[in-house]
């Protein structure tokens, strides 16, 4: 899983880094999914917003459309499968909510919204486990592999149905308590029955960027071959 991580100003880049040592031991540890961070910093002092249909105030459209552009100009369709957008409680404007994942919207990328909570390490490291190792795992998935996880899980757990994003995201299954409760404990068990299909779709994601970059060198040498024959013949 690789994740360019949109880290604000105002977050402590050492703290940031040792947190992410801690998430990424506990994504391989459930998954057997090796973590890459691309850590870039960003200033999140401004953010325009918009209320959603429950009233709750997100990123704009246009700012998170602008925001993603800028990655993929550099890193392209799949250079990196997750974009973090990682704000400092102080400028955390965003109101009814901890943390927003949108799934394949902006271009080919899962984007994440992150709040960073300076004195309290657990509610940081719950909300980056909900939005980007919780609540994307089934669009990518599906998108990735055609792969619908929902009788996956519920033939794992011994159930007649289940629904994702209510049943586990939400925490509307008895079997799973939400993140946001009080009490709550880090749960691996999800992540552990879809890490074979986690694996796969990261890991086509990945030959997908191998492959475009072998093509472009490919077309490169192709190009200077021809410059070269060219200058020959004047």
């Amino acid at each position: 899983m690789r994740a360019v991580i949109k880290l604000d100003n105002k977050i402590d880049k050492d703290e940031a880094l040792a947190l992410l040592d801690e998430y990424a031991e506990f994504i391989e540890k459930h998954t057997g999914v090796v973590c890459e961070w691309y850590v870039e910093r960003h200033d999140f002092s401004y953010v325009p917003t918009t209320p959603d249909s429950d009233g709750d105030l997100k990123p704009t459209f246009a700012y998170r459309k602008a925001l993603l552009k800028e990655v993929h100009d550099r890193y392209g369709d799949y250079g990196t499968d997750h974009v973090i957008m990682w704000v400092h409680e102080d400028n955390f404007l965003f109101k009814g909510v901890w943390g927003v994942a949108w799934g394949y919207v902006h271009a080919k990328y899962l984007l994440e919204l992150c709040r960073w909570d300076k004195d309290n390490d657990t509610n940081t490291f719950n909300t980056l486990f909900h939005e980007n190792g919780g609540h994307p795992h089934d669009k990518l998935i599906q998108q990735e592999l055609g792969v619908d996880v929902n009788p996956i899980i519920a033939k794992h757990f011994g159930l007649d149905s289940f629904s994702y994003d209510s049943d586990y995201v939400h925490g509307n299954s008895p079997l799973f308590k939400y993140i946001g409760r009080r009490g709550y404990e880090r749960d691996g068990r999800m992540l552990e029955c879809l890490a074979p299909y986690l694996k796969r779709a990261y890991a086509l994601r990945e030959y997908k960027h191998l492959e475009r970059i072998g093509l472009m060198k490919q077309l490169v040498k192709v190009l200077s071959t021809l410059v070269a024959l060219l200058s020959k013949k004047r």
